[in-house]
């Protein structure tokens, strides 16, 4: 079986070797999207055994995530796998991805523990969860989540614009308007928290209004 990852990263000199090395004891070949990167992301990523694309600046995680996925099909891999470059995504996970797609599902999404994590983040993503499956009801329960896999039939069907974070979001609405079959699979995640991500959760939901109502 034939397994492509693809792995967006702005400046993740720190962790993109780890997880490029961490990653290729499950899949085939690993594509880094550079996305503009004013350090080392793109040679330490080479070194670690990664095809890498390297965007000539910062067009955001969607446009990346949507270059990486386009190089994926070209592939014609039987799975793409997609993590996010920062270190939150354990490739120890991928054979679970793999094991629910034998089982039967068209796509596979992480759902993060989260009990670490400081309360407002908490609520944030509970609010965002629950209004995006109002809009759009597929029962992820993590929908602010990167770390997702699917099939190259699946990946052909989806028809993404996002250029940031409002990447995630789009993944729902897509597997909403595909009628895919969903599966999930809980990771733990390290201690660590972004910034407080309120203005981009509302964002994000601004976008899948837009998305789902043809704005």
């Amino acid at each position: 079986m034939k397994i492509v990852a693809i792995i967006p990263a702005f400046n993740e000199e720190k962790h993109i070797g780890k997880l490029v090395k961490n990653t290729k004891k499950y899949v085939k070949k690993i594509v880094v999207i550079d996305d503009g990167s004013s350090d080392n992301t793109a040679r330490v990523a080479k070194k670690a055994g990664a095809e890498v694309i390297k965007l000539k600046k910062n067009r955001g995680v969607g446009f990346a995530a949507r270059t990486g996925l386009k190089k994926a099909i070209q592939l014609k891999p039987d799975i793409i796998i997609s993590l996010d470059g920062d270190g939150q995504h354990n490739p120890k996970y991928i054979p679970h991805f793999i094991n629910e797609i034998k089982n039967g599902a068209d796509y596979v999404c992480a759902r993060r523990d989260l009990s670490n994590y400081p309360i407002d983040r908490k609520i944030g993503n509970w609010g965002l969860k629950t209004l995006t499956n109002l809009l759009c009801p597929t029962g992820i329960q993590d929908t602010e989540c990167g770390y997702r896999a699917f099939t190259l039939r699946v990946a052909k069907k989806f028809k993404l614009k996002a250029e940031r974070y409002e990447r995630d979001a789009e993944f729902a609405y897509e597997v909403w308007k595909n009628k895919l079959k969903v599966s999930q699979v809980k990771i733990k995640v390290p201690i660590f928290h972004p910034k407080s991500a309120i203005i981009r959760g509302f964002k994000n939901f601004f976008y899948l209004l837009k998305r789902r109502f043809g704005r």
